[in-house]
């Protein structure tokens, strides 16, 4: 096969793979968290501070900025296709970047790399927790995004050439950018940091200079969430720790977590993720195993394998786990085979047996057949993109559009889902901006901390609603023991009723 064939079939095939994740995005039901990530936005570009004005549990403030400045440029109130249009956006970034990172290492053999790397694609694109967590309006997607192309940025440096330290500087920037989005990342920050420190140098002065330009652009992108949490720091500490920790002890006492051993088990276990498993057995054996092959680079052999160790570790953390956070190592997962396909293609060129290369890529491309059938919704989910009346944030723009039509002044909403509410005009209550997520332990927090926050419970909703009355009650969207208590707070016998197609309720003030 010619250069060129092959990367028409990898451009096409990056093509298909780019509709199937954009379909995945605009079919996915509405998710509670994306109802906290795109209020959070609207509220910034709105004027208000995040923690010091409204509640953002658990993150760190660089995504709704991201989220705010877009709305700002595109003056829309399509709040949740933006959301998820830059999650698609970023999806399809890691797509790229994974066949990126094969074209690169097998640059001595460039159409293998192009090959290998569509199947690292199509791992990734048909891999059941990938499918499940990608496309969300939610930070899961951007966070990848920005550590898998650091990734490729290290790979891409020569540390010996002052000229590439633009590069350092670039990840450095990323990857705070990353944690300043979600905070465990740190992690990883940490470990590119120890991988600059070990570089071979001829000097000292060599050496430091890569980690000090990455500490360098770290603390320049720190700036601003530094800035947001000097505002108002007790505040940051209850929406980071506090919140989280009563959050997470409530899931346990009702029993609405995973043992987070079962879930990690079944997840790796399902035919679109055991197949990695396979390879890496395979490639383990082949390679490192024997000790025949005379592993070059061992440090950027190592780097993608602990960096999926780290994203495994990273999904632990948390007090409760959940099956997005399994999809974060994917990614990484698939890119550490390359360095050992790689040693393999070589010992094959050097000494003319191919048979271990041979049997590795007969062996992706078995598995790479049994993620796609595995998975055929992820291809004939695309069907549904000839009806943009039916995708997701379609339609519940125009129930929010209905809504707020039917709204009288002042369109206050009193909402667990406050996109509802947003997209078409209406006001919320600050108190509810994270929907169900901080109103389900608001009542745990004491009221200095709620006033702080800025948050309620069940027990101190009725101040609200007595202070500032509601125009409209949208439930329908939450569990019904957390929404009846909205209702029986402010709806009146005399209030309309509507119930739309997706099963979302709104009550009217006559």
């Amino acid at each position: 096969m010619s250069a060129r064939n092959a990367k028409i079939i990898v451009a096409l095939a990056i093509a298909v793979f780019s509709l199937t994740i954009f379909a995945n995005s605009m079919t996915k039901p509405i998710g509670r968290d994306e109802q906290m990530y795109c209020t959070a936005g609207v509220l910034l570009a709105k004027g208000e501070m995040i923690y010091r004005d409204f509640s953002y549990p658990a993150q760190m403030p660089y995504h709704p900025l991201l989220y705010a400045a877009i709305l700002r440029i595109l003056n829309t109130s399509w709040y949740l296709l933006v959301g998820r249009f830059i999650s698609v956006f970023c999806d399809v970034g890691v797509l790229i970047c994974i066949a990126g990172i094969y074209r690169r290492i097998f640059n001595r053999f460039p159409i293998a790399g192009m090959l290998l790397g569509l199947a690292g694609g199509a791992f990734y694109v048909f891999n059941p927790s990938v499918d499940y967590a990608n496309g969300y309006a939610w930070n899961h997607d951007i966070v990848i995004l920005c550590v898998v192309l650091s990734f490729w940025l290290y790979i891409s440096t020569d540390f010996g050439s002052g000229w590439h330290y633009w590069r350092v500087a670039a990840i450095g920037g990323l990857l705070t950018l990353a944690t300043c989005m979600r905070i465990t990342t740190v992690l990883v920050e940490i470990l590119f940091l120890v991988m600059l420190l070990i570089q071979p140098a001829g000097s000292m002065k060599q050496r430091l200079k890569p980690p000090l330009l990455f500490l360098a652009a770290a603390g320049a992108v720190a700036g601003w969430p530094i800035w947001v949490i000097a505002q108002q720091p007790r505040a940051f500490f209850l929406n980071l720790v506090k919140i989280p920790q009563i959050y997470g002890e409530w899931l346990h006492k009702i029993g609405m977590v995973y043992n987070k051993l079962d879930l990690t088990v079944d997840a790796i276990t399902r035919p679109g993720c055991f197949v990695l498993i396979i390879l890496a057995a395979y490639l383990f054996v082949a390679v490192f195993f024997r000790h025949m092959l005379g592993i070059k680079e061992v440090r950027n052999v190592l780097f993608a394998p602990l960096l999926t160790v780290t994203f495994f570790i990273i999904a632990f953390i948390p007090p409760t786990i959940w099956q997005q956070y399994l999809a974060m190592p994917v990614p990484f997962w698939i890119i550490s085979f390359a360095y050992p396909l790689l040693n393999l293609r070589e010992f094959a060129d050097k000494s003319g047996r191919n048979t271990r290369f041979k049997i590795a890529v007969v062996l992706i491309v078995l598995c790479a057949v049994v993620a796609v059938g595995s998975q055929p919704i992820v291809l004939s989910r695309t069907l549904l993109l000839v009806a943009p009346e039916g995708w997701t944030p379609v339609q519940l723009h125009k129930i929010s559009q209905d809504i707020a039509q039917r709204t009288k002044e002042p369109k206050l909403a009193l909402t667990l889902a406050p996109l509802f509410a947003l997209e078409g005009g209406c006001e919320i209550y600050t108190e509810l901006s994270a929907g169900s997520i901080i109103y389900r332990v608001g009542d745990l927090m004491s009221d200095q901390e709620r006033a702080i926050t800025h948050t309620v419970g069940p027990k101190t909703l009725g101040e609200l609603v007595e202070k500032s009355p509601p125009a409209v009650v949208i439930i329908g969207v939450e569990m019904e023991f957390l929404e009846e208590h909205l209702f029986k707070t402010a709806v009146k016998p005399d209030w309309e009723r509507k119930v739309y197609e997706n099963g979302t309720i709104a009550y009217f003030r006559p």
